[in-house]
């Protein structure tokens, strides 16, 4: 159940303003169709897809259910009530209003002490919805678990019954039997999470400069059977963090870095916060790519890189192209 909340406010804050378009829509719009919607909700008729209704292509439902299993939540209500939500933090709030304004219903909800911002789905239509444009779509065991038992739940109370496709899907397997590599539009929403992009420094004697820069991504994760679909692609480290209790699958080869920087991610690109986090990976590969690291005014501009990403970026720092 999600905690109480100090605001519920829908209406963008003063900080997003117009830039819900200009940070996320603009740069990487979304087509969607909304023949037919009405009260901010579509509904399904016939037996087309989904997606097809919606006019949400392939690509981004795939990138959506990424972001799903990294941090979307089909909770098992006590109370016997029924909901969804996809938790983010408060920086990264343009992305979770550009999801509701892309879907066309949920609300935004606010947990000020927390700073965290949540996308929640509460009534039954919507959530009927929902279920079909993820159902045969999710990769992890795990996620697909509780999402059959939410489906089970969902079905007792709506009208129009969700049957829920087998894991993996028929679907899935015809898509990935032959060629098993995973699904980069997916890996982009999973990014979006639990995804990191690094940049390390430390003393280096042998360095002209006297500094050695690694960069680096990561995923981190509870369950290692999640991070084992990226390590099936790429390849990379594990290691486990015994304190907080969950795995890391780290990725810290060129070959690898250069492929996941200037092809994956370009060709299926992050819609949040941490685009610019990738950008900034991106532009400290370049450097490195060119050998301006080895120079003083090379390694100044790392340094001036490596100070705003990650945990250091707040949510005005995001700077749209367009802008």
């Amino acid at each position: 159940m999600l905690p109480h909340y100090l605001s519920s406010d829908d209406k963008i804050p003063p900080y997003a303003g117009k830039s819900l378009y200009s940070i996320v829509l603009a740069i990487f719009p979304v087509t969607i169709n909304r023949i037919g919607q009405s009260a901010g909700i579509q509904t399904l008729r016939g037996e087309e897809s989904s997606e097809t209704k919606r006019g949400l292509s392939e690509q981004w439902l795939n990138w959506l259910t990424g972001l799903i299993e990294a941090d979307g939540s089909f909770p098992n209500e006590k109370d016997n009530t029924l909901s969804f939500y996809i938790s983010q933090s408060t920086k990264n709030a343009p992305l979770i209003y550009a999801i509701k304004y892309w879907l066309g219903f949920g609300k935004v909800r606010w947990q000020h002490s927390e700073k965290m911002v949540h996308f929640v789905i509460e009534d039954i239509p919507s959530l009927t919805i929902l279920a079909k444009l993820v159902n045969g779509r999710l990769r992890t065991e795990f996620k697909y678990e509780a999402y059959v038992k939410w489906i089970n739940r969902l079905n007792k109370k709506g009208k129009n019954k969700v049957i829920v496709e087998p894991w993996p899907s028929k679907a899935y397997l015809c898509r990935y039997e032959v060629n098993p590599k995973i699904d980069f539009n997916w890996l982009a929403g999973f990014t979006e999470s639990d995804g990191s992009f690094f940049i390390g420094l430390g003393n280096s004697p042998k360095s002209k400069l006297g500094v050695q820069v690694t960069l680096n991504i990561s995923w981190a994760q509870k369950h290692r059977k999640t991070l084992e679909l990226i390590a099936s692609q790429f390849k990379g480290t594990w290691s486990y963090n015994k304190t907080h209790k969950f795995w890391v699958y780290n990725i810290k080869r060129k070959s690898e870095m250069k492929y996941l920087l200037f092809s994956v991610f370009v060709n299926h690109p992050l819609y949040g916060i941490k685009y610019y986090d990738y950008l900034d990976l991106k532009r400290a590969c370049e450097l490195f790519n060119t050998k301006q690291h080895l120079t003083e005014s090379g390694l100044k501009l790392l340094l001036q890189i490596k100070s705003k990403i990650n945990s250091r970026r707040t949510s005005v720092s995001i700077k749209s192209t367009n802008d």
